[in-house]
């Protein structure tokens, strides 16, 4: 540990109260935005190095997995929140924004690269040895060894050697 990881390690609390009240962002490491769960398959001290504090990880109505030795750019979101819309309130007799609790997962697979600013909206899966370009908008499964791109996403080249 670090001369000065005591120090940080005692004022982090709070300085997040702090940045908290004054409507200050302040990014970490694989924090949930949501109940579900966000698990990474590398360890922790090698994961830091593959995603960026700013990737936003949104569990609201679901969870999320990462394979190993999978890489991130900046600024991803990972969303699995939804609201529902006018016909889905009807149909399952639930208020108007409604944000269902599950069933919207996001998995993405080992050896994958998200580019920087890509949206993954779930339920969706993304295949071992994928690339998702950057500013993809994904809102559908990923087979393994597939480059997408573009909004929406689409399949551009097959990776298979």
């Amino acid at each position: 540990m670090g001369a000065g990881r005591w120090f940080i390690d005692l004022t982090a609390p709070f300085v997040e109260r702090l940045a908290r009240a004054y409507g200050l962002r302040v990014e970490q490491h694989f924090t949930p935005l949501g109940e579900g769960a966000v698990v990474i398959e590398d360890p922790p001290e090698v994961a830091r190095h593959r995603i960026p504090a700013s990737v936003m990880f949104n569990t609201r109505s679901g969870s999320i997995r990462v394979g190993s030795d999978t890489v991130f750019g900046e600024d991803v979101m990972l969303v699995t929140g939804k609201h529902f819309n006018v016909k889905e309130s009807a149909q399952s007799g639930r208020p108007l924004h409604y944000v269902p609790p599950s069933g919207r997962d996001i998995v993405i697979g080992r050896h994958c690269y998200v580019g920087s600013r890509a949206i993954l909206i779930g339920p969706l899966t993304v295949g071992d040895y994928s690339v998702i370009g950057a500013g993809a908008v994904v809102t559908h499964d990923v087979p393994s060894y597939t480059f997408v791109a573009g909004v929406p996403a689409r399949a551009v080249a097959d990776l298979r050697g």
